[in-house]
């Protein structure tokens, strides 16, 4: 469990005047109690949906299966578990765990003034029960109010998310050791997560944006058929998730000696980042670094990326403070922030690189480690 977030859902509930509230993003389950659902395979179709929590009174219970419940409570949260997959009677996930989450509610006396509820994430069956259940309470919507919580890291959560760059610094060695003519992406893609998998000792769920040659100009995509020759780049931006916190670098690396051009625009690229590492401290705020890096490009007369310049990272893979134009957000000590300025040039291809950060109180610390000596 992590006390220092259930210490801000207790300010935030306070501040609100909320007497209990449910929680069903999965990513401010993950940043309350550590406990991430599976999703390699996608939703169990025996279960009712993703975990539900419960707050009232300073108290949490998770809402879940029985399938899941042994993994939650090996967080330290605590469970309230309802039937998923059974031989004796039909499927009936979804009305098991309305059920269970009717006892928890009504067990907790929780029909009183103001109920916190995120609704975006909360399926309308589920959303009908509550209602039910609590015909006195109003619902104040709760989605978006954890955002900025969540973007100040707590120590356990930055150890989680160093565990998982370690994994992003190992796929980078490995893309760069096992390129060679005519492997094509998705043969090479398989070889690095494998080894991911390996040193993780567990099955992981990986983002990857993972192409080669002409296509980097694309900016990102799956891994393909298509096959390596000398010259051609590599973009290999890897991002998974381990024990609920995500992990998240970019690199590009060159099958032999890149063209004059695509050498220019690394160097350009590199340099770029490295400045706005090194303007990342309390204070700064996003707007302003993104048009920083952005400005570094345009200037030395290249086409402005058309993505984000960086994002925070952390239960989900990119979460506030977004490093965008329009986000006046200033940087906050704790902030975990991913940098990725690019260039794409059509027809001939393109380079993006990643760093991670932690914000700390004059400054910032470089978590990722994939481009020194670069």
């Amino acid at each position: 469990m992590n006390t220092s977030a259930l210490a801000r859902l207790a300010e935030l509930c306070t501040e609100k005047k909320l007497s209990a509230a449910l929680l069903s993003n999965p990513a401010t389950v993950a940043w309350l109690t550590g406990y991430a659902p599976p999703i390699q395979t996608g939703p169990n179709p025996f279960e009712g949906g993703p975990a539900l929590a419960w707050w009232q009174d300073g108290h949490l219970t998770l809402v879940l299966s029985d399938g899941e419940a042994a993994a939650a409570r090996a967080q330290g949260a605590e469970a309230c578990e309802y039937v998923a997959y059974s031989i004796e009677c039909p499927a009936a996930g979804f009305s098991n765990q309305i059920a269970a989450l009717g006892r928890l509610i009504r067990g907790a006396n929780g029909a009183k003034a103001a109920v916190g509820a995120e609704l975006n994430f909360l399926p309308a069956a589920t959303l009908k029960a509550l209602s039910d259940v609590l015909p006195c309470a109003d619902l104040i919507a709760l989605d978006g109010s954890f955002d900025l919580l969540r973007a100040v890291k707590s120590p356990e959560e930055v150890e989680r998310i160093r565990a998982a760059l370690a994994l992003c610094d190992l796929a980078q060695d490995e893309s760069k050791r096992l390129m060679q003519p005519g492997v094509s992406e998705i043969e090479l893609w398989t070889a690095v997560k494998g080894r991911l998998e390996v040193e993780a000792g567990a099955r992981l769920p990986v983002l990857a944006d993972f192409i080669a040659g002409t296509r980097t100009a694309e900016i990102g995509g799956l891994p393909g058929g298509y096959t390596l020759h000398d010259g051609d780049p590599l973009i290999a931006d890897i991002v998974p998730r381990l024990n609920g916190y995500w992990g998240d670098n970019c690199g590009t690396h060159f099958l032999g000696e890149p063209s004059p051009e695509l050498a220019k625009v690394y160097r350009l690229v590199r340099d770029t980042l490295r400045m706005g590492v090194e303007a990342i401290r309390p204070g700064v705020r996003a707007c302003d670094l993104d048009h920083q890096m952005r400005e570094a490009i345009q200037s030395a007369g290249y086409p402005v990326y058309p993505h984000h310049s960086g994002h925070g990272l952390g239960a989900t893979y990119h979460e506030e403070p977004r490093i965008v134009p329009y986000n006046t957000q200033a940087l906050q000590p704790g902030m975990v922030i991913a940098l990725e300025p690019g260039i794409y040039l059509p027809d001939v291809g393109g380079v993006r690189l990643e760093d991670v950060v932690l914000v700390t109180q004059d400054g910032c610390e470089l978590l990722t480690r994939h481009l020194a000596g670069s």
